[in-house]
C-alpha cells in the first residue's frame, strides 16, 4: 500500500518563534558554554582491515600517484599490473607494500612537529591501471561509557569537519556525519573533537528536544539498517529507534540509508524527499518506503520496444533506492500488452 508522505510545514508565525528562540544559541543548541562543564576523552588510531561499517558519505580519492594527507604526508604509489600498486607507506621512498585488485595498508611517518601519524587506508581498482582509496581507520575510544569511533570521511586527515566527517557509538556500525550532539546511552550529549582526533569533550545537552521516528512508518520487507537525517552540523542515525528518539528541535532532511534483507541490500539517498521539522516536545513520525516505483527511458520502432538500462527508482517519500547487492537483484521489471492484458517479458538490470 502506497503511503504519501507528511508534509511538515512551518506557518511564519512558528518560524519566527524558531529563529527568535535560537538567535541566543549556537548550532547544537546551547548558550555556547558549554565546554566549561564538559569532560574530556583520548582517542587513538583503529585500522579497520576487517571493514563492516556503513559510513553516510564515503569519498573516495585517486591512488594512482600518490595518497596525500595534510602537515606534507605524501605517500608515493607506483602502478605496476593491471590491477596491481604498490604504496611506499612510510614515506621512506620505496614502496614496499603491494595490493592486488583490493586491499588494506596502514601508512605511517613524522608529521611537522615530528609526531608519527597512522592512518589506514581501504583500496580498490576500478579499471586498467587504477586505483582509488578511502579511509580504512578511526579514531577510537571509551566516551561517556560507550565505544566511540571518529572517520576521516573525506580523507583530507582532519577529523573535525562537522557535516562532513563521521561519527558511530557503541555497537552501531552505520555512522552519522560528524555531529555537534550526539546519542549515547539513550542521552543527549554536546560534542566537539579535535582536528587530529586525539580529544574529545562532551557534556550533557541542554537544549529543547523533539522525536524523530524514521522507523515506525517505513515499509518494506527488509530491515532498515541506517537512515541519517541531518540539520546543519547535527546528525543522527536513526534506524535502530522504532519508537523514536528524541533529538534537538530543528528542520532534517535525509542524508542516506540502506536496507538490508538476508545477503540483499540496498542503499538509499535523499531523491525528492522533503524535509521534516521537529518542533519541542512533539513528534515527527517519517513516512517512507511502501512499493518503490521506477523511472526510465525507452525507445520504441515499431513493434520494437528498446529500455534503456537508467532505471531509477524511488519511494513512496521521493527517496531513492540504488546500489542493489548482489547486483541483477534489484526490483523486478515487468513489461505487459496492456491491450491484451498479459505479461510479455519480465528481468532484472544487471546494474540495479
Amino acid at each position: 500500500m502506497n503511503k504519501r508522505p507528511k508534509v511538515l510545514a512551518l506557518s511564519t508565525l512558528a518560524c519566527m518563534a524558531l529563529v527568535a528562540s535560537s538567535s541566543a544559541f549556537d548550532v547544537d543548541g546551547s548558550s555556547g558554554d558549554w565546554k566549561a562543564n564538559g569532560k574530556s576523552y583520548k582517542l587513538k588510531h583503529s585500522a579497520h582491515e576487517r571493514w563492516d561499517f556503513v559510513l553516510p558519505a564515503e569519498r573516495w580519492h585517486s591512488a594512482d600517484k600518490a595518497i596525500e594527507l595534510p602537515g606534507g604526508l605524501t605517500f608515493e604509489t607506483e602502478i605496476s599490473g593491471t590491477n596491481k600498486i604498490e604504496i611506499d607507506a612510510n614515506a621512506d621512498g620505496d614502496c614496499e607494500e603491494t595490493v592486488r585488485s583490493t586491499g588494506f595498508v596502514t601508512l605511517r611517518s613524522k608529521n611537522t612537529e615530528g609526531e608519527l601519524v597512522k592512518y589506514s587506508v581501504r583500496l580498490r581498482n576500478t579499471g586498467a591501471k587504477k586505483f582509488e582509496w578511502t579511509t580504512g581507520s578511526s579514531m577510537k575510544g571509551k566516551v561517556a561509557g560507550q565505544t566511540l569511533h571518529v572517520f576521516d570521511q573525506d580523507g583530507n586527515g582532519k577529523y573535525s569537519d562537522w557535516g562532513i566527517d563521521a561519527v558511530a557509538v557503541g555497537s552501531n556500525k552505520s555512522a552519522s556525519l560528524l555531529s555537534k550532539v550526539v546519542l549515547m546511552s539513550g542521552k543527549l550529549y554536546h560534542f566537539d573533537v579535535t582536528e587530529d582526533g586525539m580529544e574529545v569533550t562532551v557534556a550533557p545537552f541542554d537544549g529543547e528536544t523533539g522525536t524523530l521516528n524514521a522507523v515506525g512508518d517505513f515499509e518494506s520487507k527488509g530491515k532498515l539498517s541506517s537512515a541519517v537525517f541531518q540539520d546543519g552540523d547535527i546528525s543522527f542515525c536513526v534506524a535502530g529507534f522504532r519508537k523514536g528518539v528524541a533529538v534537538p528541535v530543528g528542520t532534517y532532511s535525509f542524508v542516506s540509508g540502506r536496507v538490508e534483507k538476508g545477503s540483499a541490500s540496498a542503499s538509499i539517498r535523499s531523491g525528492s524527499m522533503q524535509s521534516f521539522a521537529v518542533f519541542a516536545g512533539g513528534e515527527t513520525n517519517v513516512e517512507w518506503g511502501a512499493d518503490v516505483t521506477g523511472e526510465f527511458s525507452f525507445q520504441q520502432k515499431d513493434d520494437k520496444v528498446t529500455v534503456q538500462s537508467n532505471f531509477k527508482f524511488f519511494g513512496s517519500a521521493g527517496e531513492e533506492y540504488y546500489n542493489f547487492q548482489p547486483r541483477g537483484k534489484g526490483p523486478k521489471i515487468i513489461i505487459a500488452d496492456a491491450e491484451r492484458g498479459r505479461e510479455i517479458k519480465e528481468a532484472r538490470f544487471p546494474e540495479s
